[in-house]
């Protein structure tokens, strides 16, 4: 198993224990660093399968374009369960 995907199941497994409040302010912390490489993307990904996982919508920040899903970098807030980019 790659150092990756191992650091992948360690976030996931810590953020499981994290409030949906808590992982919102973390993807936004993430968000308005803005400079972005393989090790904030997976910590970013973990972020928001957490969030999934809670049962928070995500899908207004997926946009899906050629067959492929493009997750939206940006901040976001809570509205009904929805994940709703933050207009800044």
């Amino acid at each position: 198993m790659s150092t990756s995907t191992h650091l992948a199941n360690h976030l996931q497994d810590k953020f499981s224990s994290y409030s949906v409040h808590e992982l919102i302010t973390l993807n936004n912390d993430l968000v308005e660093n803005g400079v972005w490489g393989s090790s904030r993307s997976t910590f970013r990904n973990a972020v928001l399968q957490a969030l999934a996982k809670k049962g928070v919508n995500l899908s207004p920040i997926i946009c899906k374009a050629d067959g492929f899903s493009i997750i939206q970098i940006v901040k976001i807030e809570l509205i009904e369960n929805n994940a709703v980019p933050i207009n800044t």
